[in-house]
């Protein structure tokens, strides 16, 4: 799921709007086109493209926010709805942030049985290196199920992530993730690494994206003999407004 990260982005924006406009109920949307969904090195629509976006708010005095994201996927019902809130904060003016909150999934029209549905908390620090050049940015998110999609028990995730602002409104991300499953086999595969190298460029009220997905999993260890866990380019538009 990309949409934490653009929360927290999002975020900065609010608290300068709460400062110019003294509202501290502050509300986007959001829109993106991309050849493929992909989450944590899998592909969610069998490697097609997808329509997503969704609706954030923010209570901006205290960095509180919530949402509602939904994308095209090619499995359950053909649908994914995520509801999200926390709250984010940062330590004085160290550069040093955190995030706090859930993500629910839920997938309309599964099948009876399917157990799609799940809940997943998450912590997370970054930090901002504010005064070198390309003002890199370090992120690592700690996220917990306890009742994994599939009814595959306890999972456990380490997301982290890269991110550097280069000259002409392009930038340069890297990232890379661990995932574990309580319950392997009836989920599909055994616990894996994934990897992402992705640049990108403000154009106007658009973002245009080129990303590169990879993880360790074979063809033979991807439920079944499947393709999804394969590596591709990901090409994406996206807008927020």
């Amino acid at each position: 799921m990309k949409k934490l990260i653009a929360v927290t982005c999002m975020l900065v924006v609010f608290t300068s709007a709460y400062a110019e406009d003294e509202s501290p109920h502050q509300f986007s949307a959001n829109i993106d086109l991309t050849s493929d969904y992909m989450y944590r090195g899998q592909s969610q629509t069998g490697n097609l493209p997808a329509v997503d976006g969704g609706f954030d708010y923010t209570y901006t005095p205290y960095n509180i926010y919530a949402g509602i994201w939904a994308s095209k996927i090619d499995f359950g019902g053909n649908l994914e709805m995520d509801f999200y809130g926390g709250v984010t904060g940062d330590v004085g003016s160290t550069g040093i942030g955190w995030d706090i909150g859930g993500l629910y999934y839920y997938y309309p029209g599964q099948a009876s049985g399917s157990n799609l549905d799940f809940f997943e908390g998450h912590v997370g620090l970054s930090y901002d290196f504010a005064n070198v050049p390309g003002k890199p940015s370090v992120g690592v998110t700690f996220n917990y199920s306890p009742d994994w999609q599939g009814s595959t028990g306890d999972a456990v995730n380490v997301d982290s992530s890269v991110g550097f602002t280069l000259p002409q409104d392009f930038s340069l991300s890297f990232g890379v993730g661990y995932q574990t499953v309580d319950d392997n086999a009836t989920w599909g595969t055994p616990n894996w690494t994934y990897y992402s190298i992705g640049l990108s460029k403000t154009l106007g009220p658009f973002d245009l994206g080129v990303t590169y997905y990879d993880s360790d999993l074979s063809k033979a260890d991807c439920f079944g003999g499947t393709n999804i866990c394969d590596g591709r380019v990901v090409f994406n538009i996206s807008s927020s407004f």
